[in-house]
């Protein structure tokens, strides 16, 4: 089982190296864990059950030469004020460049892990909570005649929902799991991206879902009945072995807030 998670060098000193340390603690070795890494790497430690890749995806190079040098692209509103004044906002969803990394970094990973069964994108901003092995995280990854698992959402954020994205689990044996893969970077790559309501790499996976739920390819929903909660990644039983930091404030006190959880806390 291989977990597929990407950083730069400074997030790497944020959190990827806490998650690296963790991961390869936590990991019995039945689960590995590959960073794709942005830019020139300057690692100060090696770690257990984690392989570095350096990101190197001439697809993601065709996007960022198009549209990368784009202030829209990049979450950015520009708007002019009386006075001669200027407003500048960022929006995270609009922020096509930043979410663009994950669909390449999975798609160049499986380059060179083709065989591999089970694999999964996980966000870097994770805390590995409890030991784990392959058979504990497998409820969480498709079935056998299942695509994709995902953490879905009904009701939030509101008014436009959508899934939870800090974990994706692929059925790598699925006969459509690449043109799937490959669908969600093309709409990157040839800025069909722009024409949808939010940029946001959660909007693209959700589109895609549906166009193949419509033509008859199963899912997985492993959110169930807590699909109505804004944070159903650590209240579903991935919780258990996994905290997902969302948002600069979790990052600082490097923990989810009691409100995020739907229900008491699993004892761990």
């Amino acid at each position: 089982m291989l977990l597929i998670t990407s950083f730069n060098q400074n997030l790497y000193e944020a959190y990827g190296k806490r998650m690296c340390q963790e991961f390869s603690e936590k990991s019995d070795g039945s689960v590995k864990l590959a960073v794709v890494f942005e830019g020139d790497a300057n690692l100060s430690a090696t770690f257990e059950n984690v392989e570095f890749i350096l990101f190197n995806n001439n697809d993601h190079k065709a996007f960022m030469s198009k549209f990368a040098h784009l202030h829209e692209a990049r979450g950015l509103k520009i708007k002019f004020q009386p006075n001669n004044q200027v407003n500048i906002s960022w929006d995270f969803r609009f922020d096509a460049v930043r979410f663009s990394f994950k669909i390449f970094s999975i798609l160049q990973t499986l380059e060179s892990h083709s065989s591999v069964d089970h694999f999964a994108w996980i966000d870097a901003d994770i805390r590995c909570l409890k030991n784990f092995t392959k058979n504990d995280l497998m409820p969480f990854f498709p079935e056998e005649n299942q695509l994709m698992s995902y953490l879905g959402r009904k009701n939030f954020p509101l008014p436009n929902a959508y899934s939870e994205c800090g974990f994706l689990g692929f059925n790598g044996k699925h006969p459509l799991v690449l043109k799937y893969l490959t669908r969600v970077a093309q709409m990157y790559r040839d800025g069909e991206i722009f024409s949808y309501a939010e940029w946001h790499d959660c909007w693209m996976w959700d589109r895609v879902r549906e166009k193949f739920e419509s033509e008859g390819v199963e899912f997985k929903n492993i959110s169930g009945s807590l699909d109505n909660t804004r944070h159903p990644f650590i209240n579903t039983g991935l919780g258990k072995f996994f905290d997902h930091l969302k948002g600069p404030k979790r990052k600082q006190l490097g923990r989810s807030l009691p409100e995020d959880y739907a229900m008491p806390k699993r004892k761990l």
